[in-house]
């Protein structure tokens, strides 16, 4: 297992690999509940939590293994959810060197519903920049996401992952079209104005839909139309929007219907053709009743898992590779972390005797000679420690240290407190 600073490394969380969209849209609405809940835990030291449509995982730097796991534990039976002990059978624990591979391959990409899906990186962007606004994202979590953004640059740069500019969006419109018909022409209706309504209509731009209407609850679409192709709904107009509407897509986060049974069977039912709706919000803005309507042809996050299209070997191989040699490289260099209070015990010490030296040269010789013995000290101790803090580096790396300071201590009586490494 990794431990940097004395601080467990792990993941803990739940994907679509194992839960339904309706488990995950519910953990992302509830998302920030549990991150302070989790945050709370004495275990915890610091955390980083990626909330997405896809998954809720929260990155932790944690004192112990086991607290910090039943932290997730706990917050998650405290949370209001509908199900939490579905959620808590289906969670996935990846300790150390398990969870940074892990949250490499989800920046990358290859974790997601749609694999190579361009959109994640900005999720786990995001999650970071939170985790630093709120200050939970400590150095050695900050340094781990990091390394994962710039592995996925490498992989978008180096690989022919995710391309096609693949997304949610265009998998889901793909499987709209194949059942109805191309939705170039048509006039579209938008729920939503978050990051992924931006997706979506330059999605459907690209297509040729060019008559897009944005609805928000929240009275920001008028904003979202100054920077968007889009004509903004107000309020009164969503009746006469959904009336009009070819296609629907949904992507808010909204926890309360806008689009209910009644509303739906009402003003579609004088309408010549099915509405597809294309349900890709994270929270419940679409009613339970709505896919039971034969006025509607729902597609669901679910449905669009099941029909998104595998990439091809050779591919996912060339991003693995990128993937596996990123996390080698971070494992090696934060191993090394771990030797720096050894590494610096040591030139402290070493430093304390040129400063004696020094002094007494100053008492004894003119400044000029003086100085030339200061920098010869120095040079000569430089290349002497080089040697003994490679070697620090390399035990760090494989779990020796402790021999190392023990060494330390009995030949130079350089102590070095467990809990500085």
């Amino acid at each position: 297992m990794v431990t940097i600073e004395s601080v467990t490394l792990l993941a803990v969380g739940v994907s679509h690999h194992h839960l339904g969209s309706d488990h995950l849209a519910e953990l992302e609405v509830l998302a920030p509940d549990l991150t302070r809940a989790i945050e709370s835990a004495t275990a915890v030291e610091g955390l980083v939590v990626v909330a997405t449509c896809n998954r809720f995982e929260a990155y932790l730097d944690a004192t112990a293994f086991h607290p910090a796991v039943e932290a997730v534990v706990a917050a998650l039976r405290a949370t209001p959810l509908a199900d939490p002990q579905a959620i808590i059978e289906a969670l996935d624990v990846h300790p150390g060197e398990s969870a940074v591979e892990h949250l490499f391959s989800v920046a990358c990409g290859l974790e997601s519903m749609v694999v190579g899906e361009a959109q994640v990186v900005g999720q786990v962007r995001q999650a970071l920049a939170e985790a630093d606004a709120a200050k939970r994202a400590t150095p050695a979590l900050h340094r781990l996401f990091q390394d994962a953004l710039a592995t996925a640059k490498t992989v978008a740069s180096t690989t022919e992952l995710g391309g096609r500019g693949r997304s949610i969006a265009s998998v889901g419109l793909d499987l709209l079209e194949a059942q109805h018909s191309p939705v170039a022409g048509s006039q579209a209706l938008v729920l939503g104005t978050g990051s992924y309504a931006g997706v979506v209509v330059a999605e459907l731009t690209r297509r040729g839909c060019t008559d897009i209407a944005v609805y928000s609850r929240t009275g920001r679409a008028d904003s979202f139309a100054r920077t968007h192709p889009v004509t903004p709904v107000p309020e009164p107009g969503l009746l006469d929007a959904l009336a009009r509407a070819d296609l629907v897509v949904t992507c808010s986060g909204a926890s309360s219907p806008t689009l209910t049974d009644a509303l739906v069977k009402a003003q579609r039912r004088y309408a010549a053709r099915v509405l597809p709706i294309l349900d890709l919000s994270t929270g419940g803005e679409l009613g339970d009743g709505v896919a039971e309507l034969d006025e509607a042809d729902v597609f669901t996050l679910d449905e669009i898992g099941r029909s998104a299209p595998a990439e091809h070997v050779d591919t996912l191989l060339a991003a693995q590779d990128v993937v596996n040699r990123s996390v080698a490289a971070y494992l090696h260099v934060e191993g090394g972390r771990t030797a720096a209070p050894a590494i610096t015990a040591m030139r402290a010490y070493v430093s304390a005797i040129i400063a004696r030296e020094a002094e007494v040269a100053a008492r004894r010789y003119p400044p000029e000679v003086a100085e030339a013995i200061d920098r010869s000290l120095r040079r000569v101790s430089g290349a002497l420690l080089h040697a003994p803090s490679v070697r620090a580096a390399e035990l760090a790396r494989t779990g020796d240290l402790e021999d190392y300071t023990h060494a330390m201590a009995t030949l130079f009586g350089i102590v070095v407190e467990a809990d500085s490494w």
